[in-house]
């Protein structure tokens, strides 16, 4: 267990001795300070979690960032030719691309932690803990505390799936590039098929993964936008969707020759 736990911290160490690392968690670390003083200084009489929740309009930057470096996890060491090093090495290919995943899935988690943690300390700073008898979001959901937490929960499990997606594009075609693409590509055309396919007029279209992502469709209604759909419902079908990605990954890197 201990030479696992050293696989993990030699990931870890791949990953933020990297300066592109350093740039992504620098512009998290300005955006999340920043945009509540812009917040302040453009709007009037909002509380602490109204402000919260704009900022979470920029979650979308730390799922970036992770799909960015979950790309690079595997992909890169094909690139780089580092690869055979890890594979003379007395571990299984398995615990060599576990560790690799446990690495991103902890790097996510850190991401996030600053985006949050630093736009709520920012905001305490600058907003009433009240919130204002004018917010739209307290209206509709009686909490914008409890609506920024179940979001941002939220989110985390939409980038899960977002980074395991794009780690299994890279292991699958050894390109970096390719799976950034790829996954950033589904990311923002993920509506538009809901759209085409919708869960309300067709029966596949619950069970689509994009129809699926956005838990936060629950938050205000048991039904989610649809109508159709419940959030135990949507996190089975993430599930499976999760599983697949997984599986494959795993399959692909075990059984294919990756010596050359």
């Amino acid at each position: 267990m201990s030479n696992f736990f050293g696989l993990i911290h030699n990931e870890n160490i791949k990953i933020y001795a990297r300066m592109r690392t350093w740039v992504m968690l620098g512009v998290l670390a300005l955006i999340a300070l920043l945009m509540p003083v812009l917040i302040h200084f453009v709007s009037e009489g909002i509380g602490l979690w109204s402000a919260m929740n704009t900022l979470l309009l920029f979650s979308f930057l730390p799922t970036v960032f992770t799909i960015a470096v979950a790309a690079d996890s595997a992909a890169g060491e094909f690139s780089r030719g580092t690869i055979k090093l890890l594979l003379i090495r007395p571990w299984s290919r398995s615990k060599i691309l576990l560790s690799k995943y446990i690495s991103v899935l902890l790097f996510m988690l850190a991401v996030y932690a600053l985006f949050a943690g630093l736009g709520l300390l920012m905001s305490s700073l600058l907003f009433d803990t009240e919130s204002a008898a004018n917010d739209m979001i307290g209206q509709l959901t009686g909490s914008l505390g409890d609506y920024f937490w179940w979001s941002l929960l939220y989110r985390l499990v939409d980038c899960l799936i977002y980074f395991t997606m794009a780690f299994m594009f890279s292991v699958v075609f050894r390109s970096n590039s390719l799976a950034v693409a790829l996954t950033i590509i589904l990311l923002f055309i993920g509506d538009l098929v809901t759209l085409l396919i919708s869960p309300e007029r067709y029966e596949i279209g619950r069970y689509l993964l994009f129809a699926n992502l956005d838990l936060s469709q629950y938050i205000s209604s048991e039904t989610g936008n649809y109508g159709v759909t419940t959030i135990g419902f949507s996190l089975a079908v993430l599930a499976v969707y999760y599983v697949i990605f997984l599986a494959l990954t795993f399959w692909v890197f075990r059984k294919r020759d990756v010596a050359a």
